[in-house]
């Protein structure tokens, strides 16, 4: 912003995340990103915040930055194998299915988390969907 006219000086970016698609959209659109998929929105009936359920816009913005590649992949029901600086762990989370169409529709290094959280993000072309996991094996909710 410019003091002398209060107007912007150049184009200001909103961070902007969908609830509905639990997706952080990119904040750098203005260079002209190009889509690379799309899932489809989260299942509706669940409305838990816990791990391995949803983010909640607020965290997403506050603490997810900065990320470090990782890989993942599905191992079975909830379970996913994530390796994190060379370390193997087992995270969980509620809507396997759509977090394994991610993986598979993602490019190599595409997959981050952010450090000390079992956060996962997968850059899509126009920002990162998000996937909040869990250490813990998840119980059944209303998915």
């Amino acid at each position: 912003m410019s003091e002398e006219n209060n107007k912007p000086e150049r184009p200001y970016m909103l961070e902007v995340f969908s609830s509905k698609e639990q997706k952080q959209f990119a904040s750098n659109a203005e260079k002209g990103v190009i889509k690379g998929f799309v899932l489809d929105p989260v299942k509706p009936g669940c409305d838990s915040y816990s791990p391995g359920h949803h983010f909640h816009w607020i965290p997403i913005f506050k603490h997810s930055f900065p990320r470090i590649e990782i890989t993942a992949r599905w191992l079975e029901d909830k379970a996913f194998e994530v390796f994190v600086g060379g370390e193997k762990q087992i995270w969980y989370h509620h809507e396997p299915e759509r977090l394994k169409q991610a993986l598979a529709q993602c490019l190599d290094r595409a997959v981050t988390t952010t450090k000390d959280r079992q956060w996962l993000f997968i850059w899509c072309g126009d920002g990162c969907y998000a996937f909040n996991c869990s250490l813990e094996p998840l119980e059944d909710c209303n998915e």
